[in-house]
């Protein structure tokens, strides 16, 4: 038997042109010339009538000035055109010097719509993208190819992103960069070809999206020389050429119509658009300071600027000239001991000095002059400065036993398997190693030079041994070292499964509210360091720098990369719906660029979940339906759609993992009403744990015998789903099964007495308002189909 196939037909292909952008280029250039040509033969002739004539001529006025500001337009329009081919240009050879083998990969990647395969990376089915079984060659960055794919998405447009190679862009005659194709999809069942939908395609190249970390491309380069200081700079190129892609074809998409090439040159070119941030940058006032480089290159800034971003925002506090000294001196004792260890600048490990001095920036970017009543002084902002310098503060860290707080004796794990490398900083050897040598104390009861000749005698390489390093003289323990510790401790992660830390904490307020300080305060200024420590990362950086920061993360944890997505998606959820977060972020001294990069990032997070629209299309329904009913197993979109149309008052989930079905199944959907009905792509398997318990009302799974489900095959597949059912049910809901499985064939008493281990009960005599009105003997794939159905057994 043949299998029907989806006819797909495009219609013609929009680029982003190198060819055509030097064109653009040339001709602004000659724009430029004329211009000028054109203002001095008209301007000589104004001047001369004026100071001959005494005229004033309106004629020669106009001209000279529409030739002086063509000028100008030229000037910075083929100004803008070379930015662009020069991005293009550096960004392929940085990548190819990397990777030599970058734009030229064979890949083919199966078309499920077409059954055949197309040329190129193209993952169908957004819902599994960060699925595990999704598969992605070495050389993609699925956080890149997530980026671009985000920052092309328009309302009510369909899109697939496509990865192909130099051969089908670059070097083409054209020289494309990106390519958007409108390509028209009509349906198998649809006889005439009536049922259609719409689709745009869109072609980038592979270093668009290439891998780009220091094991990869070292795989992919043994024989050259890859520095970190290399591979971060073209990852910042690749932002800025993927930024330039979808500013081009994101318009294409969004406005489809012939003249739109032309009007993105044009946009593009417009001096008003190009010159505005550059007028305000060099007006008084609106110059670019050190903190307005911070704020936007946060992740990426020098650590020296960075620093100096640190000392400007503290002195604008209200930090005098003498306590700025004693940052200072301390900031350089930190950068001398992370540098030690390796953790200093060009670090790739995620808690290096760069992300101390990130949390430290962002601390003081976050806490307000005034929140819930309490006004915070230079002292409450200096001692959240000094927290927050060391809250990481764990300079032996790769030395220690995996449970052990005792460093070895020479620094290096020994060989064995009892001793491994830690994971990262741990609070309680933070505060240990603050209190053995006093540093805090030393910051807070000693002078500026004196303090300095006392972090002299400290170091932490590891050819010296940690327990016989001069200690400092005794000095007397301050409350404000009492703070610093407390906001150390409430910064441990997860805080609120950590209960050595929140027993340590409680102790600490306790004692220092003895000595009189305000605990309401001080709990404020933890809360805002915490904050910091975990959304720095996100609104310190756009999405694709995040995602290679948790990635590296990932790596020092000795976590699987696989799961970064769904797991930092349930991560945010631990602070930025608290109410502190929520509160400080929104006021009006927060910078701008850390909350658009926030949305940006949560966004790339959360959308990137793939049970996050299966979740809100749950959340939703209850709010407007009676029942909400899932249908899973082997998926029909026609049975689906009977269901949905008979039981308007309910709605109705299908998940299916037959491509063709469930774009039937939406497009049969859309002639319902009201919408009751939703279906997704993917394997209930994997889907169903992420919904919320006791939140469906009925199951329904279709198992013909013949369909050769997982489920038949898998019994711990089977097992687990059953679990996972009677804990997404509501108490007084129902499992409903449609098979044909012989009854007491052993499939089906392995099948029944599953169920009935699961705590469910047979309750078949019950009728069956779901299925009750179709006609079970017309079902295709399915020889004599029967229903039964299940309840869950109420524990009196």
């Amino acid at each position: 038997m043949s299998m029907k196939k989806r006819m797909t037909s495009s219609i013609g292909q929009k680029s982003f042109s190198l060819f055509y952008n030097d064109i653009a280029r040339g001709f602004f250039l000659f724009l430029f010339f004329a211009g000028m040509f054109s203002c001095y033969v008209f301007g000589i002739q104004l001047a001369l009538n004026y100071v001959i004539h005494y005229k004033f001529d309106i004629f020669y006025f106009s001209f000279t000035l529409l030739s002086g500001l063509g000028t100008i337009w030229g000037l910075m329009a083929h100004r803008e055109f070379t930015k662009s081919s020069d991005r293009v240009n550096n960004t392929r050879i940085l990548a190819c010097q990397i990777n030599p083998r970058i734009g030229k990969y064979e890949y083919k990647s199966y078309n499920p719509e077409t059954h055949e395969f197309e040329d190129g990376y193209i993952p169908f089915g957004p819902i599994d993208f960060w699925d595990p079984a999704t598969y992605a060659p070495e050389w993609v960055d699925k956080g890149k190819y997530w980026h671009v794919l985000l920052g092309l998405q328009v309302p009510n447009k369909e899109l697939i992103l496509q990865v192909v190679k130099d051969d089908d862009l670059l070097n083409t005659r054209n020289q494309n960069v990106a390519a958007t194709e409108k390509e028209i999809i009509r349906f198998p069942w649809s006889t005439n070809g009536s049922i259609k939908r719409i689709r745009y395609r869109v072609k980038i190249p592979q270093w668009a999206v290439m891998r780009a970390d220091y094991q990869g491309t070292k795989s992919n380069n043994p024989e050259g020389i890859v520095t970190n200081r290399e591979i971060g700079k073209l990852n910042r190129n690749i932002v800025l050429l993927v930024d330039e892609i979808i500013e081009r074809e994101k318009f294409r998409i969004k406005y489809p119509w012939k003249v739109t090439g032309l009007w993105v040159y044009i946009y593009k070119s417009l001096p008003i658009k190009i010159i505005y941030n550059e007028i305000l940058e060099k007006l008084p006032g609106f110059h670019k300071s050190i903190v307005k480089e911070a704020n936007e290159t946060l992740a990426d800034i020098r650590e020296d600027r960075l620093v100096l971003a640190i000392l400007d925002v503290a002195k604008n506090k209200g930090i005098c000239q003498d306590k700025i000294d004693k940052i200072s001196t301390l900031i350089r004792f930190l950068d001398g001991v992370y540098s030690d260890v390796g953790l200093g600048e060009g670090s790739t490990e995620y808690h290096n000095f760069h992300h101390s001095l990130e949390v430290s920036y962002m601390t003081l970017k976050m806490l307000p002059n005034t929140i819930n009543n309490y006004k915070f002084s230079a002292d409450n902002i200096e001692i959240l400065l000094v927290a927050a310098l060391l809250h990481d503060y764990d300079p032996l860290q790769f030395t220690y036993n995996g449970n052990s707080s005792e460093p070895e004796n020479n620094g290096y794990p020994k060989q064995g398997s009892n001793i491994r490398p830690s994971v990262g900083p741990r609070v309680h050897r933070t505060i240990e190693t603050i209190q053995r040598y006093q540093i805090h104390d030393a910051y807070f009861r000693l002078d500026q030079p004196n303090l300095e000749r006392v972090l002299e005698n400290f170091s932490f390489k590891f050819s010296i041994r940690p327990d016989i390093l001069t200690q400092t003289a005794d000095i007397e323990k301050s409350d404000k070292s009492l703070i610093v510790e407390a906001l150390i401790w409430r910064t441990d992660f997860p805080y609120f499964k950590q209960e050595t830390a929140q027993k340590k904490y409680k102790e600490l307020l306790a004692e220092i509210n003895v000595k009189g300080h305000d605990i309401g305060k001080i709990n404020i200024l933890a809360e805002v360091l915490w904050l910091s420590d975990l959304s720095v990362t996100y609104m310190g950086s756009d999405p694709i720098r995040a995602w290679n920061r948790v990635t590296n993360l990932y790596d020092e944890l000795f976590l699987p990369k696989l799961e970064a997505v769904s797991r930092t998606d349930s991560y945010f959820s631990d602070f930025a719906d608290t109410h502190l977060f929520q509160e400080l972020i929104k006021m009006k001294g927060f910078p701008d660029v850390f909350k658009n990069r926030w949305n940006s990032v949560y966004q790339f997070f959360h959308e990137g979940n793939p049970s996050t629209v299966l979740v809100r299309t749950i959340i939703d329904a209850r709010k407007t339906f009676l029942k909400i009913n899932m249908n899973i197993g082997y998926f029909k979109g026609e049975m689906m759609y009977q269901m949905a149309n008979d039981i308007y008052s309910e709605f109705f989930i299908g998940i299916g993992e037959d491509q063709n079905e469930i774009s039937f199944a939406k497009s049969k959907i859309t002639e319902l009403e009201p919408q009751n009905a939703s279906v997704f792509w993917g394997n209930p398997v994997k889907l169903l744990p992420s919904i919320p318990d006791h939140s469906i009302d009925n199951f329904i799974i279709n198992m013909p015998k013949s369909s050769g489900l997982e489920i038949l095959t898998n019994t711990t597949s089977f097992s687990s789903l059953i679990s996972t059912i009677g804990a997404k049910m509501i108490n007084s809901g129902t499992l409903q099964i449609l098979t044909d499985i012989s009854k007491g064939s052993d499939l089906f008493n392995t099948i029944y007495q599953e169920i009935l281990s699961k705590g469910f009960i047979d309750c078949s005599e019950v009728s069956n308002p779901y299925l009750s009105k179709l006609e079970l003997a017309s079902l295709h794939n399915f020889s004599n189909p029967y229903m039964l159905s299940f309840c869950q057994r109420q524990i009196q």
